[in-house]
C-alpha cells in the first residue's frame, strides 16, 4: 500500500466513487471524497492530507477559488485540477494560481497516476528544501565546495547558498542571468554537489540545434528513422540518464518544439525518433537563459506551462558590474592564466588599469573581462606592466587633469575608511556596501594598520 492520503473534491458522486476505486486499486491506502468544496478548509485543518484532486466547475464554490485558499493556507499540499472542459485559458489560470497540474475528464489513468506520483515526490522535495532553508545553510561554512569559483561578493554568496539548497533536491532549476555570467559553471556546481555527482552531466546548447534535428539529437533515433540513419543513435537525454542534463539557451527554443520538451519534463520519458516505445528516464534538468521568459509568455512567444515547469526553483546570477571587488579578483586570476598561456612574466597591472576595469560596466560580464585581460597580456612586452587595456567605453571614467591621481590601493583605503565612518565602524554593514565579504574587509583593515604603523 502507498502511504499517502488523497482528497478528491467533486460535485459528481458517480465520478467521486469511480476515482476513489481507481486510486484504491492503484494501492493508495487513504482516499477521501468531498462533494461540497466549502467543507474542504475545515477538513484540512482537522486532518493530514498529502494531495488534493479537485474539479473546477462546482456550484458551491469555483475550483479556482478553492485552489487559492488551499495554496495560501496549505502551500505544501499539491493540487491537481480536473475538468470536463478543455480550456487553455482556465488551465493557465490554474497553473498560475499554484496548481500542480491541469487534467481534462475523463483522465487517462496512466497519466493521472504518474502525475499523482510526481506531485507527491515533489512535495517531499519541497519539504526537504524548506528544512534546509530553516537550518540556515551558511555558505561560509561550506566555502570549500566553491573553492574553484572566484567570488567573495555578497551577491555571489547568496547564489552559493541557493546552489547548496537546490543541489540537495531533484527539482528542475532555471538559471537566469546576462550572457557571460557563468550559468554553465553554476549548472555544473549543482550537479557536483548533488547525489548524482557520479552520474553523467550533459550540456546542450538548444540554440545550436536546428528544428529538423531537434528530436533525433535530444531523444535519439532508430535505424531507418530518416534518410542516412544507418544505425540507431542515443540522444542527449538518454545519455544523461541517472545524472543531470543542462539545457542552455532554453529561451531560444522555438515554440513548436516547446511542447515536445514539456512532455519529457511532465512524464519523465522519451521516445526515439522512429520508435513508439517509451523510454523511462531518471534525470535532473537544469535550464538557463538570458531572456525574460515571463515577458515572452505574456507576449505569447513562450508556453506558459513549460515556463512554470522549468521555474520550480530559480537562481539569478548577478552581472559582473554588481559584484564589487570580484572584478579585481577575476582580473588577477585571468592575468596569471594569461602569463602561463603566453609564457611570459609581466609586472602586473600598471597605474589606473584596475581603476578602469572597476568602473567599466562589462556588458559581456566575466567572458568579456577574460578576453580583455588575456588580450592585454598578449600585447604587453615581457618584463613590463600592463599599461593599456582594450576598453572602448573610456568615457565611463572622467578624471580631471588637476586631480591628484592615487594608486588603486591608496584610493581603496581612503574609500574603505570613508564607508566605515558613515556606518559607525560597523564592519558587517561596510562589507555589504563595499561588495566584499566581512572576512576580506577585516583582512584589509589589518593590512592598512600594519602599513600605517
Amino acid at each position: 500500500m502507498i502511504n499517502a492520503s488523497i482528497l478528491i473534491v467533486d460535485d459528481e458522486p458517480v465520478y467521486l466513487e469511480l476515482l476513489k476505486a481507481l486510486l484504491i486499486q492503484e494501492g493508495y491506502n487513504e482516499v477521501l471524497t468531498e462533494k461540497n468544496p466549502l467543507n474542504v478548509m475545515p477538513l484540512l485543518k482537522s486532518r493530514k492530507i498529502d494531495l488534493i484532486i479537485s474539479d473546477i466547475y462546482m456550484p458551491e464554490m469555483n475550483g479556482l477559488e478553492l485552489l487559492e485558499l488551499i495554496t495560501y493556507n496549505f502551500p505544501t499540499i499539491p493540487v491537481i485540477m480536473v475538468t470536463a472542459i478543455d480550456d487553455t485559458a482556465i488551465a493557465l489560470k490554474a497553473v498560475k494560481a499554484g496548481a500542480y497540474e491541469f487534467i481534462t475528464k475523463p483522465p487517462d489513468t496512466d497519466r493521472l497516476f504518474l502525475t499523482i506520483k510526481r506531485a507527491l515526490e515533489q512535495k517531499i522535495l519541497t519539504l526537504e528544501r524548506d528544512t534546509l532553508r530553516s537550518n540556515a545553510i551558511n555558505p561560509a561554512l561550506n566555502r570549500a565546495s566553491f573553492s574553484d569559483v572566484i567570488a567573495e561578493s555578497p551577491n555571489m554568496l547568496k547564489v552559493f547558498e541557493l546552489v547548496e539548497i537546490f543541489a540537495a533536491t531533484d527539482e528542475t532549476i532555471l538559471l537566469l542571468g546576462e550572457t557571460g555570467t557563468g550559468k554553465d559553471l553554476i549548472a555544473q556546481k549543482i550537479h557536483q554537489l548533488s547525489s548524482r555527482r557520479d552520474k553523467p552531466f550533459i550540456a546542450v546548447n538548444l540554440a545550436s540545434i536546428s528544428s529538423s534535428l531537434f528530436e533525433s539529437e535530444l531523444f535519439g533515433y532508430e535505424r531507418g528513422a530518416y534518410t542516412g540513419a544507418a544505425k540507431s543513435g542515443v540522444g542527449y537525454f538518454e545519455a544523461a540518464n541517472g545524472g543531470t542534463i543542462f539545457l542552455d539557451e532554453i529561451g531560444e527554443l522555438p515554440k513548436e518544439l516547446q511542447g515536445k520538451l514539456l512532455r519529457v519534463i511532465q512524464y519523465g520519458e522519451i521516445s526515439r525518433l522512429g520508435s513508439p516505445k517509451p523510454i523511462n528516464l531518471d534525470i535532473r534538468i537544469v535550464a538557463a537563459t538570458n531572456k525574460d521568459l515571463l515577458k515572452a509568455v505574456n507576449e505569447n512567444q513562450y508556453r506558459a506551462d513549460l515556463f512554470y515547469r522549468l521555474n520550480r526553483g530559480y537562481i539569478e546570477l548577478p552581472p559582473l558590474r554588481k559584484r564589487g571587488n570580484d572584478i579585481q579578483l577575476l582580473a588577477e586570476y585571468f592575468y596569471k592564466q594569461g602569463c602561463k598561456v603566453y609564457n611570459k612574466e609581466l609586472k602586473g597591472f600598471g597605474k589606473n588599469m584596475m581603476a578602469k576595469m572597476l568602473h567599466y560596466p562589462f556588458p559581456g560580464n566575466i567572458r568579456e573581462l577574460e578576453n580583455i585581460v588575456m588580450n592585454a597580456v598578449a600585447k604587453t612586452p615581457a618584463g613590463e606592466p600592463i599599461l593599456n587595456i582594450d576598453i572602448r567605453n573610456d568615457e565611463s571614467i572622467n578624471l580631471p587633469e588637476s586631480e591628484v591621481l592615487l594608486t588603486l590601493d591608496e584610493a581603496m583605503e581612503q574609500y574603505v575608511v570613508k564607508v566605515l565612518g558613515r556606518v559607525n565602524n560597523n564592519t558587517t554593514k561596510a562589507a555589504a556596501i563595499l561588495g566584499i565579504s566581512e572576512r576580506t574587509l577585516q583582512r584589509r583593515l589589518h593590512d592598512y594598520r600594519l602599513k600605517n604603523t
